[in-house]
């Protein structure tokens, strides 16, 4: 497995130096003289700290089932970009957005039950404790 991780890796490394403008020759070669360019400095202002609430519960239905309630829990709050992720055996999730705020509802095979764990994150406290309590509550 490592391997093809190692390998899956190295092709993108190759990719993106054949793609872009510098070749590992240029990178290797001395470098030539070339006139100074003027350099922007772009400034990141913070806009805000952003909050981040969680909160977990041991459901007694099928984690493929639970992804999906958590789809439709989504849908009847009104997020979009809702998304879910079937691909892992163990795990399904489902990710939505909601203005400034992003969520994440992981359910997880525990045995014959599943385990649920929501997050919610965004720029106000209030909103992302209300968003989560309200997923947590209908789930």
């Amino acid at each position: 497995m490592s391997k093809k991780i190692a390998l899956f890796i190295f092709i993108i490394a190759i990719y993106f130096a054949s793609s872009s403008s510098y070749s590992l020759i240029n990178l290797l070669s001395e470098p030539k003289d070339e006139p100074e360019s003027e350099q922007k400095v772009v400034e990141l202002t913070k806009t805000y700290t952003p909050q981040l609430w969680t909160d977990f519960k041991v459901l007694d239905i099928d984690a493929e089932l639970c992804s999906l309630k958590g789809k439709n829990i989504l849908e009847s709050l009104s997020f979009k970009s809702i998304r879910r992720n079937m691909k892992y055996d163990k795990a399904k999730y489902t990710y939505g957005k909601f203005n400034n705020n992003q969520v994440s509802i992981t359910c997880a095979k525990l045995e014959d039950r599943t385990f649920v764990y929501t997050s919610v994150a965004g720029p106000d406290a209030e909103i992302v404790e209300r968003l989560r309590n309200e997923i947590v509550q209908k789930l």
